[in-house]
Formats: structure tokens, sequence, C-alpha cells
């Protein structure tokens, strides 16, 4: 019984410290993507090029914070003619570049992990894109187009089909037609506009709130059952008879590997991070990690469904690729400007240390009846 009991305390405790930064970040976003018409960038995408590269990060930066909807936002773009290189761009920067993580990363992992994202998250979509322009072959490409064609306007080909898909189905649908709305809304319409940021804050939650929980759930089970002794032996935590790049790069693949079973995306993945910085693992593990929502088992057979299984294929084998390139850039280069935490240990406070009456408690105080009113205002709004 008191197992239950450290694993409900730790998991309120968590909820706790990233309420605020959550509502927050999602409130922003909903926001941003209500008063930004997305038309004029996505007619900007069809050329591989620095200039096309940064509006789709830019792109995607405003975009929800869901893997699932970043995928089917990604495929309506390769519908409209934008390349690979920038739809894949969209597609990191809509899951690892958004307000919601940002904030949540600072709570749980302080300041130099959000360095660490921002740089590694560039820096991903850099690579990718780079690789994608090399070795991306013709013939993949192609295929791709032909499983696009095929399955264009089939509401089976839906990202949530794996998870409750009628009502994440539905969440998808509601986003495009406010993105549309968007697009034509009368901008000097202030409370129209208000309107539609609350539908898009409703549909975030939705999308994403059950992952989120996962998340939390799973992160608060594994710090009280899991022992620290077999998080150090797992990431080789002072290990001095191997060469430092084994270890670093044994971090990057257990973080890369933990994601692509761990099935959680989004904001889930950060408190898991944090699980995994106290456990041990380097620096470029745990952005490692979060970088990789986009190749797990689910996104997987989504890219299966939209493209076919060789690019599903490819698209593993180029975002794993980057995503160890970014993890050991971020090793060495922040370990040079003696950027990384001490102690892995600081990154996840334990639950006595909770529940001052401090700046979070008020920011709490607030956030919470607001963010409960703006979700019910954006359910009608949806009606």
């Amino acid at each position: 019984m008191s197992v239950i009991t450290n694993i409900l305390t730790e998991l309120a405790f968590m909820v706790w410290d990233i309420y605020w930064g959550l509502a927050l970040g999602f409130i922003l976003s909903s926001l941003i993507r209500a008063f930004v018409s997305t038309e004029s960038i996505s007619a900007r995408l069809g050329k591989d090029s620095i200039a096309a590269l940064g509006l789709s990060t830019l792109f995607g930066a405003i975009s929800s914070s869901c893997s699932y909807a970043a995928a089917s936002m990604a495929r309506t773009l390769m519908i409209k003619g934008s390349t690979w290189s920038n739809a894949v761009a969209f597609m990191v920067a809509s899951t690892n570049l958004v307000f919601e993580i940002f904030i949540v990363i600072v709570s749980l992992l302080g300041w130099a992990f959000f360095g660490g994202e921002v740089i590694g998250g560039l820096f991903f979509i850099i690579i990718s894109a780079i690789l994608i322009s090399r070795f991306f072959p013709s013939k993949v490409k192609e295929e791709a187009k032909e499983n696009i064609a095929a399955s264009e306007g089939k509401t089976s080909d839906d990202p949530h089909a794996h998870h409750h898909m009628e009502t994440k189905s539905s969440c998808c649908q509601h986003d495009m037609k406010m993105d549309k709305k968007d697009d034509h809304a009368d901008k000097s319409n202030l409370f129209s506009k208000l309107k539609t940021a609350s539908g898009h804050y409703y549909m975030d939650v939705t999308m994403v709130g059950k992952d989120i929980l996962i998340g939390l759930v799973v992160a608060s089970i594994l710090m009280v059952l899991v022992p620290d002794a077999f998080w150090k032996g797992l990431f080789l935590t002072g290990n001095s008879s191997l060469p430092h790049f084994v270890v670093l790069s044994w971090n990057a693949i257990v973080g890369i590997v933990i994601a692509i079973f761990a099935f959680v995306c989004s904001v889930g993945n950060i408190v898991m991070a944090a699980v995994l910085w106290k456990g041990g693992i380097s620096f470029g593990g745990v952005i490692a990690f979060i970088l990789s929502d986009l190749v797990t088992i689910p996104m997987l057979m989504v890219f299966r469904k939209y493209y076919g299984n060789k690019t599903m294929w490819y698209l593993l084998g180029i975002l794993v690729v980057s995503i160890f390139a970014t993890s050991l850039f971020l090793d060495y280069s922040f370990a040079a400007l003696h950027w990384i935490p001490k102690s892995s240990a600081s990154g996840m406070q334990m639950a006595t240390e909770h529940f001052e009456w401090n700046y979070q408690t008020w920011l709490n105080l607030f956030f919470i009846p607001v963010s409960v009113i703006y979700f019910y205002w954006g359910r009608k709004s949806m009606k």
C-alpha cells in the first residue's frame, strides 16, 4: 500500500510542478495559431532552400505539439507541394520547438536543457534536411506520392487511428476547419480570434492530454520502483573502462530505443526524460530521448500508412541518424562551453521538497481556473 501511496504522491507533485507551465504554453500556442495566418506560409514550402526550411520550422513552432497531428499536417503540406525536407522540419519543430514543451523543460530539467532542446532541435532539422537531400531515393519519393494519392480523402488514414480513433480523428478534422477559418476570418474581430484560439486550445489538450497523463504515471512508477543501481548500470554511469565516446554513443542509442518503445509523445516525453536524467543518462541522451517522439512505434505505423513501407524505413533511418548525431553534438559542444549541469540528481526534485508557498503556487492558483474556463469555452466554440 505504501508503494501505491508513494506513486500517487509523486504523480501529484509532478502535476503541480508542470501545470501552470503547461497551461501557459498551450494558451500561448493557441493564441499564436489563431492570430497568425498559415495559408501564406504553407504556399512557400515547395523548394529546398534555407528560407523555406526556416519557414517550415517557424510554421511548426506555432502549431500543435501533438506528434500525430504534426504527421497529419505534414502529409497535408506534402499534398500541397511541400518538399520532404520542409515537411520533416515542420514535424520536428511542431513536436520539439513549441512553448508548452519549453516551459515544462525549464520547470523539470532547467535552462541548460532548454538551450539543448532549441539548439538540438535546429541542428536536428538541418542534419535531417541534408540527409534527405542526399540519401532519399527518387523511387522512394515516388512510392510515397502514390500512397499519398491513394489514401487522400480516406478517413481511415487519420493518424490517431491507433488510439481512440473516433475522438482524435474528430479533433484533427476540427483542427483543419479551424485553420481554414483562421485564414479567412475578419482579422479585426478580436473576440472571434480569441474564440478560435480557445478552440485550438481545446483540441490540443484533447489530443495530447492522455499522452501527458501516461507519461506522468509511467514516470511516477519508474521513480518509485526502479532502483538507482539499475539506471546507473544501464547508462554506464561512472564507467571509466570504456572510451568517453562509446559511453556517450551508448546513452544516445539507449535514449532513442527507450523512446521508440515508450509509446509516449509530446510533453509526456519531458517528464520521462527527467526520470532518465535523474537515473544518470548523459545530457545528449536526454535530448535524444525527447527528439525521438517522431520514431515511436505508433508514429512509424502512421508513416507506413501514409507513405508506404519503404518510405517508413528510410524516414526511420534518417531520423535516427539525425537524432544520434544531434545527441553527440550537444554532448561535446555543451561540455566544451561548460553548459552541462554537474549533477543529474538535481533534474527531478523529490516529493518532500515540493508544495512550498512560492511563485509556482500563485501561478497554479491563477492558471488552474483560467485553463478550465478556457477549455470549456473552446469546447463550446467547436460545436
